[in-house]
């Protein structure tokens, strides 16, 4: 029990940041209009590092992607 509430006070695991940002990835992509070009860069981008800008993704998009994902990944 112990073990566990140390690991939930260190933050998300790695595998639920890259999970998050999947599920993040498909809800910002796939369920509204995002340009072809901006979808492509996205979904290119590694799951495992956070979400970056990019030629299609502004600084603020990719802020508040990895926001998202950050609190995806916090839900228990």
């Amino acid at each position: 029990m112990a073990r566990r509430k140390a690991a939930r006070a260190a933050g998300p695991s790695d595998e639920s940041l890259r999970i998050a940002r999947t599920i993040v990835y498909y809800e910002a992509c796939l369920d509204s209009e995002v340009p072809h070009a901006v979808a492509r860069e996205l979904w290119a981008h590694d799951m495992t590092s956070p979400f970056a800008a990019g030629e299609h993704v502004s600084e603020g998009a990719a802020r508040l992607l990895e926001e998202r994902a950050q609190r995806e990944a916090a839900q228990p």
